[in-house]
Order: structure tokens, then C-alpha cells, then sequence
């Protein structure tokens, strides 16, 4: 595939596009701030055109008619949110799409796609046609930095039905987004999605829609029974995300949502915790006491504890001794 990089474009960004166009052997080229394909062979017929709305978001249209039968792939290495206006042909419509989603409004629908792997079967002669708006969880973890306790669940919205005058908004700003629509930057692709983004937030703040989301709450209840677990361990992010089956944006904006901090801050908390325990109680050596919170050398493990606490390890048990 022969494309020109999308600016700001991101590793997960590219993986909503160019897993699927590689796949039905089309070239992408650079046109209008954005990437845009033809293919006519003997798989399938059609065109696909994407466009960035900022690094965190992307609008795909595509219309594709197959050949023949085919399993075709998809694939996200992080969590994102979609919102996507099928417009397939009722007489001839493909078993494309992604599941489970929330219909919204018509042939509309939005969900949280997991990351991984979605294969469906496209029969002969089916016809896919739907233009989709993918946002990456970034984005929200991005509003809810800048405007703190004032945004909150707005990734998870897509998994819930949407009030109807919001959901009839985003069905006509989903129209305006057409192919090849004069006049379509970046910047008002992006502006179309903040205004409706604004809007759920709106409506997701309401007192009766406030709750906190109980899949972030036993997700991080199973991130922190993994850390105390593993305190000696491999506890960087992406491990954490692959063994508990989550994307990492996702796994970080869950856990700053629920409580206030970081998931790396955490982690050091508690390895310092741990350590400071170790130290008052026991007579074991500074350096096993390394090894149980995880830092493989004596020098790393005196650094990060002296910045943690300001004060080095053996001080802190010296200390500890003289208070007892």
C-alpha cells in the first residue's frame, strides 16, 4: 500500500483503516486532507475514504461490493468508541458490521469495539455502505484532564441508548459528513464532533444518568487485586491491559475515572507501601526487599524510593527502629 501519512496520525489510528483496505487489496492515496481508494477487481468493487478529525478521531466512508464470498477482518489494538450510519442496501444488505451495538436513531448505531480481532463473513454479491466515526478513548481521557469532575462516563455513552434529540443531531451531523463534500477540513470534521460530543456530555452529567459505570468499577477492582498480586512482578501498563483482556487507553481512563489518579502513580504507591512495610518489619536485606516490589537492581530500587519518600531505604529503616 503506497499512502501518505494522515497528520498527527497515530499506530491506533492506523490500525481502524489499513488492516481492512490491505485486505481488499486497495492503494490509498493522499486527496482533500485525507486517504482515499478505489479498487475494481475480481474480490470486490468500490471506494473507501478516510479523514482525520485531530489525533484521536477518524471519519471512514466506504462502499464495497464483494465478488465473492470472503471472511473479512478487522482489527484494533486499543478500545474505541464508534458511531456508525449504515446506509447498505435493504434489498441487499451485508452481514458487515460491529457487535453488540445501540441503534440510536434510524440506521444508526454506536458501541464500544474491544480491542482485537472481528471477523465477519461477506457472501457473494453482498453490499457494504456506511460511514462511521471512531474515536479513540484518548479523546475522552483528553476532556476529561482539561475540564476535571465535569465530564464524566462519555465513553461508555455509546454502549447506552442516547436521548432522541442527541441521537437525531448526531444522525444529521453524520449526513453532512459525506465524501468528497466540498469544503470538509479537518477542523470542521472535528468541530461536527466536539459540538455533539458536548451534547452527550450534556445529557450523560444529568442526575439520573450520573452513576458512575459499574464495568469501570469491577475493572479496576480486578487492576488492584492484579497489582497486590504481582507486586514483584512485571507490572508495567501493557502487561496489566493483555492479561486482564483490556485495551490500555481503556484499562487508564477506567482507573482515573474511578479514582482520581493514574494507574502508573498507583502502582508505585503501592510498590512503596510494600516496600516501607518490608523495611519496618523485617531484617531482610535492601535488596530482596528490591526484588519483592520489583526492581530487579539495589540502585534502581534506592532511587525510586528515595524519590518517593525522600529519604533512602536505609534511613527509613533506621527510623522506623528508633520510633519503635
Amino acid at each position: 500500500m503506497t499512502d501518505h501519512e494522515i497528520r498527527s496520525e497515530s499506530r491506533e489510528i492506523q490500525t481502524l483503516y489499513r488492516p481492512q483496505v490491505e485486505q481488499l487489496g486497495m492503494e490509498l492515496h493522499h486527496r482533500s486532507g485525507g486517504l482515499e481508494g478505489h479498487v475494481d477487481g475480481d474480490i470486490c468493487r468500490g471506494r473507501f475514504q478516510a479523514n482525520p478529525a485531530g489525533p484521536y478521531c477518524l471519519v471512514i466512508w466506504h462502499d464495497i461490493t464483494f465478488m465473492r464470498e470472503m471472511n473479512f477482518s478487522e482489527y484494533a489494538i486499543t478500545d474505541y468508541a464508534c458511531l456508525t450510519l449504515d446506509e447498505s442496501p435493504a434489498s441487499n444488505p451485508a452481514s458487515y458490521g460491529l457487535q453488540p451495538c445501540t441503534m440510536q436513531e434510524g440506521n444508526m448505531a454506536s458501541l464500544v469495539q474491544r480491542a482485537g480481532s472481528v471477523t465477519n463473513r461477506m457472501p457473494a454479491g453482498s453490499r457494504s455502505r456506511t460511514r462511521s466515526i471512531c474515536i479513540l478513548p484518548d479523546y475522552f481521557m483528553e476532556l476529561e484532564n482539561q475540564w476535571p469532575g465535569q465530564i464524566k462516563g462519555l465513553f461508555d455513552a455509546f454502549c447506552q441508548p442516547w436521548p432522541p434529540g442527541i441521537a437525531l443531531a448526531a444522525l444529521t451531523a453524520m449526513s453532512k459528513l459525506s465524501p468528497g463534500r466540498p469544503g470538509q477540513t479537518e477542523f470542521l470534521i472535528k468541530a461536527h464532533i466536539d459540538l455533539l460530543m458536548a451534547m452527550l456530555a450534556q445529557a450523560s452529567s444529568a442526575p439520573e444518568q450520573s452513576h458512575e459505570p459499574s464495568l469501570d468499577h469491577d475493572l479496576v477492582q480486578q487492576v488492584k487485586t492484579h497489582i497486590q498480586s504481582h507486586l514483584g512482578g512485571d507490572l508495567s501498563i501493557d502487561q496489566i491491559a493483555q492479561s486482564l483482556y483490556v485495551g490500555r487507553t481503556r484499562l487508564c481512563l477506567a482507573f482515573r475515572r474511578q479514582t482520581g489518579t493514574s494507574l502508573a502513580r498507583y502502582i508505585r504507591e503501592q510498590r512503596m507501601d510494600r516496600a516501607r512495610h518490608l523495611l519496618s518489619s523485617t531484617t531482610e536485606d535492601i535488596a530482596w526487599i528490591g526484588r519483592q516490589v520489583g526492581y530487579t537492581h539495589l540502585s534502581s530500587f534506592s532511587a525510586a524510593f528515595t524519590r518517593e519518600t525522600g529519604i533512602a531505604p536505609i534511613s527509613w529503616r533506621k527510623q522506623s527502629k528508633r520510633i519503635e
